[in-house]
């Protein structure tokens, strides 16, 4: 099996190419996902959001403030004294010199206490659910290689733990999409899974080599660059176990394109024995191939 790197557009399960996919029929109404939407944007996005919702806010209320008055402390006609006097009420800080006087005042300043206390409770809510979520780090190999083991063509990735910790039971599946035409000429997109040498590890801490061999029974069999490309057909890898120290499930994910594999080439050796006899690890060869 031969074949050389071509370029190609990105994968269709990559989040690149998601985001370009024109979805028609369906209705854009993303305020009634509101919580994924807070869930998936950048966590400086959010940050920058409920900054923005706290300053809009005060400004506001301040205004409201300007034009009732009522405000003890407040010089008249400053509204910089205003916006001061909600930060206070919106955080609910408590008074020094500013403080309600008027009924109308009190009023206002009860809803901007109520409105405070839910933002906050909101806020920090999403906040944690951010941060607490497990974050697997997991290292892929940057491609993927294809030559002979044993008298037969292997297809093998390398996949590290970048903690210096366990991940317990941790199970690793393969699954390629292709694309096919049924009997009555309509499209389709396949999944099969691919059978692994090994596919689960007890604990995983160091380095993982994933191996698929590709005999006749295997989707792969024959293929080369070109005749991928033609099928459209990537490799979908998942990682999936628990994380020992924060005991939650974490799952890695990894998408190679027919551009991704090199093809009678192997993985260079990264394990090193020390003269004390303990081994190294060089991950700065993790992704490096020889002939």
């Amino acid at each position: 099996m031969k074949g050389r790197r071509s370029r190609e557009p990105a994968p269709p399960f990559s989040a690149q190419a998601l985001r370009a996919v024109e979805r028609r029929g369906l209705s854009r109404r993303d305020w009634r996902d509101l919580y994924y939407a807070l869930m998936t944007m950048p966590v400086s996005a959010l940050l920058g959001l409920l900054a923005g919702i706290f300053a809009l806010a005060n400004l506001a209320f301040a205004l409201l403030y300007f034009e009732t008055g009522g405000i003890a402390g407040a010089r008249p006609g400053d509204f910089g004294d205003d916006v001061f006097f909600s930060v206070q009420t919106l955080s609910t800080t408590g008074y020094g010199v500013f403080y309600p006087k008027s009924l109308a005042a009190n009023i206002i300043a009860s809803f901007e206490i109520l409105g405070g206390l839910l933002g906050t409770a909101l806020a920090t809510g999403m906040l944690f659910a951010r941060l607490s979520r497990p974050q697997a780090r997991v290292l892929f190999s940057r491609i993927a290689v294809i030559h002979p083991r044993g008298g037969t063509d292997t297809l093998i990735f390398r996949v590290a733990n970048q903690r210096r910790n366990h991940i317990t039971d941790a199970r690793m599946t393969v699954t390629i999409t292709r694309d096919e035409t049924d009997e009555h000429g309509q499209s389709l997109r396949r999944l099969i899974d691919l059978p692994l040498e090994r596919d689960r590890s007890p604990a995983f801490s160091l380095s993982w080599t994933v191996m698929h061999r590709i005999t006749e029974q295997s989707p792969l069999h024959g293929l080369d660059v070109e005749a991928m490309l033609r099928a459209n057909i990537v490799l979908i890898c998942m990682l999936n176990g628990i994380d020992d120290t924060l005991m939650a499930t974490i799952v890695a994910r990894h998408i190679y394109s027919p551009a991704d594999l090199r093809f009678g080439r192997r993985f260079a050796d990264i394990f090193d024995r020390r003269e004390d006899g303990s081994f190294a690890i060089d991950y700065t060869r993790f992704h490096e191939t020889i002939d």
